[in-house]
Formats: structure tokens, C-alpha cells, sequence
């Protein structure tokens, strides 16, 4: 019974990253204006909060931070951040594991996708990570795919796998989040990455 549930949870997962990746869930047009906290223009980069950001802007708001000690500045646009409830099974012990789904994209066009537990306080993620409601593995995890003239030039990854780190929530709710990360992510074979990353910042997000 308690795999059937996880696995329930697990194609929440799925629908919820694939609905980011596409920017498709919630809503909402790339061609919003520009200008802060505004959409992307659909044509080229946009400016948020007085820094350049992706094409689609940041309308649900920044992730800001350091990746190997270069800038990161990336904008949340509509469709980038999603909040999934997970009801609670009172008879199996297992409380709600209600998770958000968040990415921002940067004016080169790299992206960080963290996906992390809807609940306040500091989230482990990384290898072997288990959640300690559930004793299960983690579902946090973060993802990193860079871009150079709008080709990829690789992705790293954080989670039950490989790398180490925190998602740090200190407010959550089906409306909004504030919080922040550190991360060792891990190359993706295949992708053109190579060595580790080190990934930290803070984000700001609405649903």
C-alpha cells in the first residue's frame, strides 16, 4: 500500500517538472510586457528587478544567486513555479507531502529547476537523501542546464543519486515561497558537462 501511494507521488512529481519544462502549466502568455516583474517579450531577453533576465521575463518572480562564483540571475515567468498538493494518509502515518516545482532561466539562457518539499525549514537533498516523514528517498532535487548562444553545453544534477545539498523554505504556501539554496550538482554523462558546480541563492516565487 505505502509503494502504491509513492508511487502516486512520483507521477506528481513528473507531470508537475514536465509542466515546468515546457512553461505550459497555469497559464498565462510569453508575451506579456516586460519591465520589472513583468513578463518576457517573447523576441528577446527582458529586464527584471533591474537585471536581464530570460525572454519570458519573471512574472512569478526572480531566483538569484552564484553558480561557481559567476552571477545567476534568473527570471520565474508564468508556468515556471507550481505548487502540488499530496494529501496526507493518516492511516499509514504519512503526513501531506505538498512539494513546489520552481525554475528560472538567466539571460544566457541557463536554467535552475529545484523541485523541494512544501515545508518550512531546511531540506536535505542529494545522494542517498531520505525524507525524514517517511523514510523514503528525498523527492528534492535540483537541476542545472546551461546554455551558450542558445545551444546546450551541459546539466548537473542534484539528487537521490548524486551531489549534496539544502533547499531552505522560510515561507511556504499554495500562493507563494521565499527561500534559499546551496548546492554541490554533479555532471549529467552525456550532456558536455564536466567537473562539479557549486550552486547557491535565494528565491522568490508566486504560484
Amino acid at each position: 500500500m505505502i509503494s502504491t501511494w509513492l508511487g502516486r507521488v512520483g507521477r506528481a512529481v513528473v507531470s508537475a517538472l514536465m509542466c515546468v519544462s515546457l512553461a505550459a502549466c497555469g497559464g498565462g502568455s510569453p508575451t506579456e510586457p516586460g519591465g520589472n516583474n513583468g513578463g518576457g517579450g517573447g523576441g528577446g531577453n527582458t529586464t527584471c528587478n533591474g537585471v536581464a533576465v530570460g525572454p519570458l521575463g519573471c512574472a512569478k518572480g526572480m531566483m538569484t544567486g552564484t553558480i561557481n562564483g559567476a552571477t545567476f540571475n534568473g527570471g520565474v515567468p508564468t508556468g515556471a513555479s507550481t505548487y502540488t498538493p499530496v494529501a496526507a494518509v493518516p492511516a499509514l502515518g504519512i503526513p501531506a507531502l505538498d512539494f513546489i516545482v520552481i525554475q528560472g532561466t538567466s539571460a544566457d539562457l541557463t536554467s535552475l529547476t529545484i523541485t523541494a518539499r512544501a515545508k518550512v525549514g531546511v531540506g536535505a537533498l542529494g545522494a542517498g537523501v531520505l525524507d525524514p516523514d517517511t523514510r523514503n528517498v528525498t523527492l528534492n532535487k535540483a537541476s542545472l542546464a546551461t546554455r551558450a548562444n542558445g545551444v546546450g553545453t551541459g546539466q548537473w544534477d542534484t539528487d537521490v543519486r548524486v551531489g549534496a545539498g539544502t533547499v531552505t523554505l522560510s515561507s511556504v504556501s499554495t500562493t507563494s515561497a521565499v527561500g534559499s539554496y546551496s548546492f554541490t550538482m554533479e555532471p549529467f554523462a552525456g550532456s558536455g558537462a564536466t567537473g562539479t558546480r557549486t550552486v547557491t541563492g535565494t528565491f522568490n516565487v508566486t504560484f
